[in-house]
């Protein structure tokens, strides 16, 4: 039994599961959300958005790193990464009620308003790196079996996504309930208070299921006994080949990434006419084949992967995705866009989408091994950062770039609303802006699946070395536990040795 494989237990899985699910319907709130709260509620212009976004996100981003360093410098009996989970929850909701409470719209106060969405949105992001890093960098540590962790890291994606399409699918409706009751408050208009309320409902299920992973999952591998500088932690990364093919995969197809966080605005505007108490039903029909694609590739995710490597699967599944995208932007142009057709398109967008998703999920943990085999040191906290670096950075780019093309065609959100409350129909009124809003969508995701493949055409790692990798750490692991058990030294005090 000594030689036993340690893993996390059911109970712990499905509290990480749980709280996972949690995190991702905050983070889902702020993406969906916060962008149209600037424009649609505090009336601030597409192009300051757009720099805001790429701004805060790009700096949210490398702080993501600094997050990683600091996890895996850390020593504590309760671990390297749970120490955060436990206070990180707290601190997340009182950030992202903050960042929808400004008591001023830009028309009002324009200088004041663009302080409080710069301060209040990149505070936001460092806060919520705090418990981001650490939530993925544990999976690295509950398991020693690549199979369990696989298991983990997809159920982990489809918790994700059901965390991810709960705001996707109501956020904005409910932000319309709360406008149409013609309550102010102290905010600046109803929509304003819609905003903040529906924030508020979300942000307290939300972190109350986050929360309930630090108390309740544990770590089974134990850190590395090594400690490096800061800077040759960082150069731990340039040695790791995969790893640096992923991120730069990533980084090269960021605009896919708009169909997802910029759609709303698409579903608003040309489909619910500027009433976002009317987008449930659009964003159920549409946003709900996206997702539903994204869970079916999940599921069968592992069991694909028993036909295919990794990196066949990751390349070709973002090569076909563009055969959607392209049939949606021609349908668009020549009016046969029905309900029923672009829901079928986008839940192929969606199953095509879903593989990379949890594929980039499972290299990154897989590159991890790479890196402790070859260095001795398991930077999972670091490699791990890369994910949620990715994350922003293409958050970055897409929020950023669909705005700014927004801005280019004249986007307005007041003179929309106006147009609208006298009885107009936004698709007719602005068909320059529909136009745009179903290119973002459509063609600039598919420029971006095509350039994510470059990297990883040839990717470095084989499901055979990785295999070999895992069982040499394996071995070695089994063979430090006598030692440190016969010595009674800590972890740091072996390592200084």
């Amino acid at each position: 039994m000594e030689n036993a494989v340690k893993t996390y237990s059911r109970k712990e899985r499905n509290y990480y599961l749980i709280g996972l699910t949690g995190q991702n319907i905050i983070y889902n709130v702020v993406g969906v959300g916060l962008a149209l709260y600037y424009t649609e509620a505090l009336y601030v212009p597409p192009a300051i958005v757009a720099v805001l976004m790429l701004v805060a996100r790009v700096w949210d981003a490398c702080n993501d790193f600094i997050m990683g360093l600091i996890v895996d410098r850390t020593r504590s009996r309760w671990g390297k990464c749970r120490p955060y989970l436990m206070v990180a929850p707290a601190l997340v909701f009182l950030a992202t009620v903050g960042a929808f409470s400004s008591t001023v719209n830009y028309n009002q106060n324009p200088t004041l308003t663009v302080i409080f969405i710069y301060v209040t949105y990149i505070l936001w992001g460092m806060i919520y790196t705090v418990g981001d890093i650490p939530l993925w960098g544990i999976t690295a540590l509950m398991t020693e079996s690549e199979k369990d962790r696989t298991k983990l890291l997809s159920l982990a994606r489809v918790a994700g996504a059901v965390g991810s399409a709960i705001p996707i699918l109501v956020y904005v409706t409910v932000v319309g309930l709360f406008k149409n009751t013609g309550n102010t408050f102290i905010f600046p208009t109803t929509g304003a208070y819609g905003y903040f309320m529906a924030t508020l409902v979300f942000a307290v299920i939300g972190c109350a299921m986050f929360q309930l992973v630090g108390p309740n999952v544990t770590e089974k591998i134990p850190p590395t006994y090594k400690e490096s500088n800061v800077l040759k932690q960082f150069a731990l990364l340039g040695k790791n080949k995969p790893y640096i093919q992923i991120m730069l995969s990533g980084i090269l197809s960021s605009t896919k990434m708009m169909i997802a966080s910029c759609s709303n605005y698409l579903i608003l505007w040309y489909y619910a006419n500027g009433n976002e108490a009317g987008t449930m039903f659009y964003f159920a029909v549409i946003g709900g084949g996206f997702f539903v694609g994204n869970l079916v590739a999940m599921y069968f995710t592992p069991a694909l992967l028993n036909v295919f490597t990794k990196k066949n699967l990751y390349n070709w599944s973002h090569l076909l995705s563009v055969i959607p995208y392209a049939v949606l932007f021609l349908l668009f142009l020549f009016k046969l866009d029905t309900i029923l057709i672009v829901t079928i398109l986008i839940f192929l967008v969606g199953v095509l989408q879903g593989f990379p998703i949890v594929l980039q999920v499972s290299m990154i943990a897989d590159t991890v091994d790479y890196l402790e085999w070859k260095t001795g040191e398991k930077a999972d906290g670091l490699c791990f950062a890369g994910l949620t670096f990715l994350a922003k950075l293409q958050a970055a780019v897409a929020y950023y770039g669909a705005l700014m093309v927004l801005s280019f065609v004249g986007y307005n959100a007041e003179a929309m609303q106006q147009y609208v409350a006298a009885g107009g129909i936004a698709r007719e009124g602005f068909p320059e802006v529909m136009i745009a809003l179903f290119a973002i969508v459509t063609v600039l995701p598919a420029i971006g699946s095509v350039l994510g493949v470059i990297p990883t055409w040839r990717y470095s790692l084989s499901k055979g070395k990785h295999a070999q990798i895992l069982a040499e750490l394996n071995r070695r692991r089994r063979e430090r536990e006598p030692a440190q058990a016969a010595s009674g030294k800590s972890l740091k005090e072996m390592g200084a040795q």
